[in-house]
């Protein structure tokens, strides 16, 4: 009887070392300062999200974007408490058009994004831990040209001679809309130079321009490279009635507008933009 406790204590004993040994590491202790503050940054960019009132938009026209936390305000509107969500950066990204990264900024709650050209648009907001990106929030947009000419109505024009403007972070540049009243109204695109767009060479500014009315208008009807100078100078007079020192590269007419791009002055071309005007 002795000998079967003794074999019983032995058993006990070596299991309850196994048992021991196989223990996981005492875990690290975690202050309730510190459990609620990784918490609350988790949280809060798990609950991160982007929104815009309206998803198709003219272009030149600004849309806003705007941040927020998606499980506690349900009408779009709060305040993200940035100091308190552990991430490196925060980034603000559309192919071709915006990439700004906004960490350092103090106002991360919303940004007004304009397109350069009509077409289908992805919009992420992206929070970046370590090189790599931890949360990912995006919006789709469609840019259109959805008035007459750009963002111009000839029947109900813009209260303000500046229209509006838009940009291509990829390739740099950034184009102003104004709109001119008087007894001819027309309106007229061209690029705008600055610290990040240093000045052009009057054939890239002709590129850069060919390369937004065309994906707005479509192939022009009259052009340089087919038409002689003489047929797109008489068809330019014909279509416009401000009689200014142009010399007109190519040609669009839809059915509220006339379009040429141009350049200016006509004999010692420094410059090019887009004209409209109503049709008449």
């Amino acid at each position: 009887m002795l000998k079967k406790y003794f074999l019983a204590s032995c058993i006990a004993c070596i299991l309850f070392s196994c048992a021991k040994d196989n223990d996981p590491e005492t875990p690290e202790v975690i202050t309730p300062e510190e459990k609620e503050t990784i918490s609350y940054s988790d949280k809060l960019i798990k609950n991160i999200n982007v929104h815009t009132e309206v998803n198709t938009v003219n272009i030149f026209d600004e849309t806003l974007v705007g941040v927020y936390d998606e499980e506690n305000h349900k009408d779009y509107r709060s305040f993200i408490d940035w100091d308190n969500v552990f991430v490196d950066s925060v980034v603000w990204h559309i192919d071709d058009v915006l990439h700004y990264n906004t960490r350092t900024e103090r106002n991360l709650a919303y940004r007004g994004i304009t397109f350069n050209k009509p077409g289908n648009y992805e919009f992420n907001l992206l929070l970046y831990k370590d090189s790599k990106v931890i949360k990912r929030s995006s919006l789709t947009f469609r840019a259109i040209a959805g008035k007459d000419f750009f963002n111009v109505n000839w029947e109900n024009p813009p209260a303000s001679n500046i229209v509006g403007q838009s940009y291509s972070y990829k390739k740099g540049y950034r184009i102003d809309q104004t709109y001119v009243k008087g007894l001819y109204p027309y309106s007229y695109v061209n690029l705008y130079y600055g610290d990040e767009f240093p000045i052009q060479t009057p054939e890239k500014e002709k590129e850069y321009l060919m390369e937004v009315a065309q994906t707005t208008f479509g192939t022009p009807k009259f052009v340089s490279a087919q038409n002689k100078q003489a047929e797109l100078d008489d068809k330019y007079t014909m279509l416009f009635k401000n009689k200014l020192n142009y010399t007109p590269v190519a040609i669009w007419e839809n059915g509220a507008s006339s379009i040429a791009l141009v350049g200016s002055p006509k004999d010692a071309i420094e410059t090019y933009f887009i004209i409209a005007e109503p049709k008449y």
